[in-house]
């Protein structure tokens, strides 16, 4: 019994996964990645730098920071933003303006930009897997 529970389990994570969005797969705008510009230079350029390099202290939000968040989802990487940013400021910013910050921080980084704006909807971000590598590219060759 124990069995055939455990093997629909990973039958329905399985089917579920494989419909899921990946960071690759166009998931903002260039319109709201340039709110996002804005938007970050007002409020995060401060700390993390006029081209996201960061500081000594403040780690950047290019290179490096990809993998860090890799095999998470979308809206952990927004929820954090949205409940510990700005420093000094914590949570003064809307969620669709972190949104559009996080658009930013995704064209930043090269991830391509499509016609549908990334949702501020957490059940939306969380079915976009923030995969540092195109895995689905790599498949592919």
């Amino acid at each position: 019994m124990h069995k055939i529970i455990l093997g629909l389990v990973v039958s329905v994570v399985a089917a579920g996964s494989a419909h899921a969005k990946s960071i690759w797969d166009s998931v903002y705008t260039e319109d709201q990645a340039a709110r996002g510009a804005t938007a970050y230079q007002q409020n995060c350029s401060r700390c993390h730098g006029l081209n996201l390099s960061g500081t000594f202290e403040i780690p950047p939000l290019v290179g490096r920071f990809v993998p860090y968040w890799s095999d998470s989802t979308l809206d952990v990487l927004v929820d954090y933003i949205t409940h510990a940013m700005p420093l000094g400021r914590t949570g003064s910013l809307s969620l669709a303006t972190n949104t559009d910050i996080t658009a930013f921080i995704l064209k930043s980084n090269g991830f391509p930009a499509g016609a549908k704006e990334l949702s501020a909807q957490s059940a939306d971000q969380k079915a976009i897997n923030f995969d540092s590598t195109n895995k689905k590219r790599a498949k592919a060759h």
